[in-house]
């Protein structure tokens, strides 16, 4: 249910960004683009700051869950802030608005997100759960980020007088729907390792757990290989809105809306399905890197696709497109979440400390790196190809051009990540003899204090 919050409060802003601030209210796309960098960058660089500081609090309920309190309200109320921006203000006054609100915003996210993401690490020390785990808490975040691809759709039904009554009052609901299920892990969670690990080990600082970590080269390749792959997949990631709008429907915005509440959907669901019954039993039979690679080459594969099932006029083609899309990002983050609990034990096995909340950070820097160049790039990118909002519908030279960029980087960047973790070493059977050893560790501490709980 966290992964409901923190997935969709970000998958929300992220839909809803472009239909309002671009489509509805004129924003320029280079703006806006370098807004979404400049978030990115924040939460990127927010995210192992506060990692760590999870790692380090000590309260009586644990070092997650009184984080993730003080977060919830601040997160939910500052998303459903960002739609409610003057109505006539002008672009300047717009970008400043939106900038500050979101950085306020993901603030509050980090302060949830990341002690939600420790307290998933460390909740198994199973090799194969640890995937189940992943895929299980990555499929509700798909279920809500099924439902936020038709929030702008929402915002168009009839009896809302315009766009921007309606995303207040959708987004509005959300809120309501954030500060429920944000609740929900914070009463029925709790920490696995706290009382017998983590609260007796020294307090560390990020330079420290970072150099640590710098030296630990299972944990830099999967780190490295998510990076690569969001740079490659969001470098062009916000033109599949555009590609439907203006390549597949000629510009006319409210009909490529529901369409695209379709086809984002078919992505999610696709995640979603695949998540829960594809990738754990692939991971079981071929092990957690081969599994990264097969999604590395699904991606691939779907890449190809586009050059053929993108077609002007004929929309649902591209739902197989979104499906094969949407069973590969799965297949990375997934991977990506179970093989960093294995990396945090083989962590603890060398250092004997466990800061699951700073790896956790880490692969959230990863990834909103990699989106948050991408995304930065997207806006000029559309500029230098001549794309133009007010035109309405776009010249074939532009179309090309983006039709082009939306097939190659996303490849480039899965050819990428599928080379760098064939150098993984973490087997299943090394991940075994680490946890035999910890399991023994532990209970030769238990043995010396044998007051302790």
């Amino acid at each position: 249910m966290g992964r409901v919050v923190t997935d969709g409060s970000h998958g929300s802003l992220h839909v809803l960004l472009n239909p309002i601030y671009n489509m509805s209210l004129g924003v320029d796309t280079r703006l806006l683009s370098s807004i979404v960098f400049i978030q990115r960058i924040w939460d990127a660089m927010v995210d192992p700051f506060i990692g760590q500081f999870s790692d380090n609090f000590r309260s009586r309920w644990g070092r997650r869950l009184p984080l993730m309190t003080i977060a919830i309200i601040p997160l939910a109320l500052l998303f459903g802030a960002l739609w409610w921006f003057p109505r006539n203000a002008s672009q300047n006054e717009l970008f400043w608005y939106l900038l500050v609100s979101s950085l306020a915003f993901y603030a509050s996210y980090a302060l949830y997100s990341m002690p939600l993401g420790g307290l998933m690490l460390e909740a198994t020390d199973d090799y194969h759960e640890r995937t189940r785990l992943a895929g299980t808490a990555l499929a509700f975040g798909f279920t809500i980020q099924i439902i936020s691809q038709w929030v702008f759709p929402l915002t168009q039904l009839k009896f809302f007088p315009d766009t921007i009554t309606g995303v207040r009052w959708v987004t509005g609901g959300l809120v309501v729907i954030f500060i429920l299920c944000g609740f929900i892990p914070v009463m029925l969670c709790r920490e696995r390792l706290y009382h017998r690990v983590a609260e007796k080990q020294p307090r560390t600082s990020i330079i420290s757990g970072l150099a640590a970590i710098g030296g630990n080269r299972s944990a830099l390749l999967v780190l490295i290989a998510r990076f690569v792959s969001m740079f490659g997949y969001n470098i062009v990631g916000m033109l599949g809105l555009y590609m439907n709008t203006y390549y597949v429907f000629g510009g006319n915005v409210k009909a490529a809306s529901w369409a695209y509440g379709f086809l984002g959907s078919s992505f999610h669901i696709a995640a979603l399905v695949s998540s829960l019954f594809i990738y754990p039993k692939l991971e079981q039979r071929i092990g957690k890197r081969r599994t990264m690679q097969a999604a590395a080459a699904l991606l691939m594969i779907g890449c190809l696709g586009k050059t053929v099932l993108y077609r002007p006029g004929e929309p649902w083609w591209q739902l197989i497109v979104l499906s094969i899309n949407g069973m590969a990002n799965a297949g990375f983050g997934l991977m990506s979440i179970a093989m960093l609990g294995d990396v945090a034990d083989y962590d603890e096995y060398k250092s004997g400390m466990r800061r699951e909340a700073l790896f956790n950070s880490l692969l959230a820097w990863a990834e909103k790196a990699g989106n948050s160049l991408g995304s930065l790039l997207t806006g000029f990118l559309l500029v230098w190809i001549g794309f133009n909002a007010k035109l309405g519908a776009q010249s074939p030279h532009t179309l090309w051009l983006m039709k082009l960029f939306y097939v190659v980087t996303p490849a480039a960047g899965a050819l990428i990540a599928l080379v760098l973790i064939d150098r993984y070493p973490l087997s299943e059977e090394r991940a075994y003899e680490i946890k035999a050893e910890l399991n023994r560790r532990r209970a030769e501490a238990v043995k010396d204090s044998p007051g302790e709980p």
